[in-house]
């Protein structure tokens, strides 16, 4: 009963986590790509990716779409854009149209 006192007070009161807040990252280390790459390829459903550029702040990773197959003449496809962010000291790649989190693992970020 206590315990339930203790989160109604909590709920009434406004109390909150740690917000995920904006984050940076540096994929000039291999380590860190091949780890951005892996989770960002399992979370798009596709064996394997291609990154595009990343924004100059590093706060923006782009997942490009797979070339047009030998029989298309132009894809309609679009780039698939993930915002890096921190929350409670591990790194995240929140999918800008789904919002969907994808956590990367041994992956260093920094917040801004």
């Amino acid at each position: 009963m206590r315990g339930l006192w203790i989160l109604a007070a909590c709920l009434l009161s406004g109390c909150q986590t740690a917000a995920a807040v904006p984050a940076r990252i540096d994929l000039s280390d291999p380590a860190t790509q091949i780890s951005v790459t892996t989770a960002l390829a399992k979370a798009v459903g596709r064996a394997r990716i291609e990154l595009g550029p990343v924004d100059p702040d590093g706060r923006v990773i782009t997942v490009l779409p797979p070339p047009p197959g030998p029989l298309e003449t132009h894809a309609t496809a679009v780039p698939i854009r993930f915002d890096i962010v921190r929350e409670g000291g591990t790194c995240y790649a929140v999918r800008q149209d789904t919002k969907t989190r994808v956590s990367l693992p041994k992956v260093t970020c920094t917040a801004n």
